[in-house]
């Protein structure tokens, strides 16, 4: 016997490990929500292009768009155009779309869209870059402004990252003459850049443009520029205006370089706008709609994989188990008897048509009705087989004129009760008679009553949306609910109702 226990723990502690193995993996790994209300933000980021066709002159517009394996993970992208030729090809770590068309004239509006999130986003690859560059060659003037400069750069770092810190500090410096001669008359974002760039380069410390755009709420955003650099280990970013250094996480790498983000052919008066937007998703849809992106994503190995139809079924299906091990509990640790094993599960099944009020006065009318009739073909004499039968038929004409009935008087809750199950209310009506007779009438309805109970209880379980959508999309769940059925198995010990039922014996021994 200790060994069969043995063996019963082992498989209980295996169908354990593998259910909460799988949840685990499926949170961890897969970034499963574990809550149908867990939600994500989705950002949504319009560029409009605006230009002035030239009359009878093909068109050729060229832009730059994010690259496809950044930090984000791209939802949707759309190039929306109104008779224009569209081309998406990379070069140089960067990607470009061309609208192009043979004739357009006046003004033209061309549009691109981007839906993006951080979730399943994975980091991208730390490609390496160049550690040395050649120093320009400068005379003059800006070369010996250029040293002055560097000098004191080289005293106060350390390395790369220190060096170049120290460099965007010193440019920054305005009211330095050094700095005002280099600069000129342009103080930009984008000539402070350069700036730092050649201070950099006379330090053979290459360095490269990254523009950037913010996703906030806004309208009429334009990328922001920043400076990368490769210390031989990974990339690091700056800011060349206020020396802030690492790429906040709320930016979006648009392309890198020193080109401009727009190039047009057969047109004048270029410009893009940005407007960027955030919406939020359901994780699962989210999940759902990244399914043809991502061939590892969990809903290509889980039941959302099946057609809708089947789902629903499942959804009601793979709630059996659940309301299986409440009967188990009610039965085994609290003592409440029952009329059969999982009568309460199916009749909790017909509650999910009826509801539990109409469902509990269908239930209680039907089985009244039939065991009115079960009691009169017992006083026939009747065999068991034809007794059931001719119950069965009553139950049956029963329930076509309830629901007959609920649609002459406008409720629709009678028509749902032909969804009762009429086999179990049959079995329900012959085994309650049966307790009847064997062991008395309280006794009958008490175990009806308990049976009805646990019914509403399992449904109640059963229907309760955030728990189906856990089993659902969990499945391995239902392992753990197999092993503690099997532990269940071998519980000897005393139920609550017999320790009610047995106080008085106890109090009796302590006196």
């Amino acid at each position: 016997m200790g060994s069969v226990k043995f063996q019963a723990r082992l498989l209980a502690f295996f169908l354990l490990s593998l259910g909460v193995g799988s949840v685990l993996y499926q949170v961890f790994v897969q970034h499963v929500p574990l809550s149908q209300d867990e939600t994500d933000q989705v950002w949504v980021v319009d560029a409009e292009v605006g230009f002035n066709a030239r009359p009878n002159k093909p068109v050729k517009v060229r832009m730059f768009v994010p690259p496809a394996n950044g930090s984000y993970t791209t939802l949707n992208e759309s190039f929306i155009s109104n008779n224009y030729g569209v081309n998406v090809n990379t070069e140089k770590g960067n990607r470009q779309v061309t609208w192009s068309s043979r004739r357009a004239e006046g003004n033209q509006y061309l549009y691109y869209r981007l839906m993006l999130t951080q979730r399943y986003a994975e980091a991208p690859e730390n490609e390496p870059g160049p550690q040395f560059r050649p120093a320009p060659a400068l005379k003059g003037p800006d070369r010996l402004a250029a040293e002055a400069l560097l000098e004191p750069i080289r005293q106060h770092s350390a390395d790369v990252e220190t060096f170049i810190s120290e460099t965007i500090k010193r440019v920054n410096e305005l009211e330095n003459d050094n700095v005002q001669l280099l600069l000129g008359s342009d103080l930009s974002p984008e000539n402070r850049a350069k700036v730092v760039d050649l201070l950099l380069a006379m330090s053979h410390i290459p360095a490269e443009p990254v523009h950037t755009l913010r996703l906030a709420e806004s309208q009429g955003q334009q990328p922001e520029l920043w400076l990368r650099s490769y210390n031989g280990k990974q990339w690091l970013y700056f800011n060349p205006v206020n020396g802030q250094q690492g790429l906040p996480e709320d930016r979006l790498v648009w392309w890198r370089g020193a080109e401009s983000l727009l190039k047009l052919d057969g047109g004048k008066s270029g410009n893009v706008s940005f407007s960027v937007h955030r919406n939020e998703m359901s994780a699962l849809q989210l999940a759902q709609s990244l399914r043809m992106k991502d061939a590892e994503s969990f809903i290509d190995f889980s039941l959302y994989e099946l057609p809708l139809p089947a789902q629903q079924l499942y959804r009601i299906l793979i709630m059996i188990p659940v309301g299986v091990i409440l009967v188990l509990l009610m039965r085994s640790l609290v003592g409440m008897e029952t009329l059969g094993t999982f009568t309460p599960v199916l009749i909790a099944l017909a509650f999910r048509e009826t509801q539990v009020l109409y469902g509990v006065l269908l239930f209680t009318f039907i089985t009244a009705i039939g065991l009115s009739v079960r009691s009169y073909l017992e006083h026939l004499k009747l065999q068991l087989l034809p007794r059931l039968s001719v119950v069965l038929t009553f139950v049956v004409i029963t329930m076509a004129l309830l629901s007959l009935l609920g649609y002459k008087l406008g409720m629709g809750s009678g028509l749902s009760v032909g969804l009762f199950p009429m086999v179990v209310l049959t079995m329900v009506i012959e085994r309650t008679s049966i307790v009847w007779e064997e062991r008395g009438g309280s006794q009958s309805l008490k175990v009806a009553l308990g049976t009805l109970f646990t019914a509403i209880l399992c449904h109640l379980l059963m229907v309760w949306q955030p728990l189906v959508y856990f089993v659902f999309t969990f499945p391995g769940v239902l392992l753990c609910l197999a092993s503690f059925m099997v532990l269940m198995g071998h519980y000897r010990g005393y139920r609550l109702t017999e320790l009610v039922r047995f106080r008085a014996m106890v109090e009796g021994d302590k006196h």
